[in-house]
């Protein structure tokens, strides 16, 4: 008895051993998306992508104005069905597992419905939507007539956005927190309703298949960046090359004793080549041992960093951060707009960020005084 016993207990802990190691995968179902295109489109390529991950899962070709995607969902995906990437049309299909999808691309926005039904209700949910914000943008106009101001009509509009929309937003989130629908929903409005971590968290923790969308990740580290790098915060390093190609990195300059203006630009952006001849001026006129312009160059091509440099005049340090750097500067310092600046006390603190023109100016004489 003892010996079977003990047989009993190994084979229980193979059978737990192996459940925690090879984990059961999710059962896969078929899924198909048949849709229907004009003619014109006979011949065409069409790509299947995966709209989070932002891969070709598939491809064929337009025949007789028809085509087929299908196969096997491990688990819910939301896929753009693009007919000839090159102004060619697009929709935007939620599968779930099971899914049979019958796509109408001859009419605009595409008629998607399927057995499940979330299509058919995210077109209908557009619908009501843009009604909202119709009746929204013709009560602003309405005040706009009678001699409002820009800024009352904004605080009216966002008062009824929240009492209408949003609200709608957040209804058909919690209704649908278990299926693929009210997370694609959730990523396409959450700028709109959260502004911080802690909202964003609370909500993606309650609906299913929000912790695997790009969007929604994407969103959370960007609130996340931006609290840690506010004003009364350390500054974040990070790594980038010198104008000669040499590796330099942030800390070369922040937190050595010098109040350190950094100005994030690129080469193809216009604002920043007009910003550029204030920062001259001010590295001219304030630049000392106790103050210095940074120019960090972002999301740019090498060969035409170095040449706006030569042709803006560009008399003070630069630094050259590449696309696919391995500290990504803009991730870590939430820089969505350029040109962007960041002023850094002597200690390496962040003081002040995103002031331009006579209020930086201001800014910088008020510190160095």
């Amino acid at each position: 008895m003892k010996k079977v016993s003990l047989l009993l207990l190994i084979l229980s802990v193979i059978v737990i051993v192996v459940a925690l190691y090879y984990p059961a995968q999710p059962k896969q179902q078929p899924y198909m998306i048949s849709c229907t295109v004009s003619n014109d489109y006979n011949g065409k390529t069409v790509y299947l992508i995966d709209k989070n991950s932002d891969e070709c899962v598939d491809s064929c070709a337009v025949v007789d104005g028809a085509f087929q995607f299908g196969g096997l969902l491990g688990s819910p995906a939301v896929y753009d069905v693009i007919v000839n990437r090159i102004k060619g049309i697009r929709a935007t299909v939620i599968v779930e597992n099971g899914t049979t999808a019958q796509v109408d691309m001859t009419v605009r926005p595409a008629k998607i419905s399927d057995n499940g039904g979330y299509n058919e209700k995210y077109a209908a949910l557009n619908s009501v939507a843009k009604g909202m914000n119709r009746t929204i943008d013709q009560m602003s106009q309405a005040l706009r007539e009678t001699g409002k101001s820009e800024e009352y009509i904004d605080s009216c509009a966002e008062v009824a956005r929240e009492a209408s929309l949003y609200n709608l937003y957040r209804n058909v989130i919690s209704e649908n927190k278990d299926n693929m629908f009210g997370a694609y929903f959730l990523a396409v409005v959450a700028r709109d309703l959260y502004t911080t971590c802690e909202e964003l968290d609370s909500v993606m923790s309650a609906v299913k298949y929000a912790s695997g969308l790009t969007p929604l990740v994407d969103m959370r580290t960007r609130f996340h960046q931006r609290e840690i790098t506010k004003p009364g915060n350390m500054f974040i390093d990070f790594s980038a090359f010198a104008p000669d190609g040499s590796v330099s990195r942030l800390s070369d300059y922040v937190g050595k004793g010098k109040y350190v203006l950094v100005d994030f630009w690129a080469s193809w952006c216009g604002p920043c080549k007009n910003e550029m001849p204030n920062f001259i001026e001010i590295n001219r006129q304030y630049g000392s041992d106790r103050f210095m312009v940074l120019g960090v160059n972002i999301s740019d091509v090498e060969a035409n960093f170095k040449e706006a440099m030569a042709n803006l005049g560009i008399d003070y340090p630069q630094i050259f951060v590449p696309k696919k750097n391995s500290d990504n500067a803009t991730v870590l310092y939430n820089v969505e707009t350029i040109p962007h600046t960041i002023l850094f006390g002597p200690d390496g603190m962040i003081l002040e960020r995103g002031k331009l023109g006579e209020e930086l100016v201001k800014t910088i004489e008020g510190y160095l005084k």
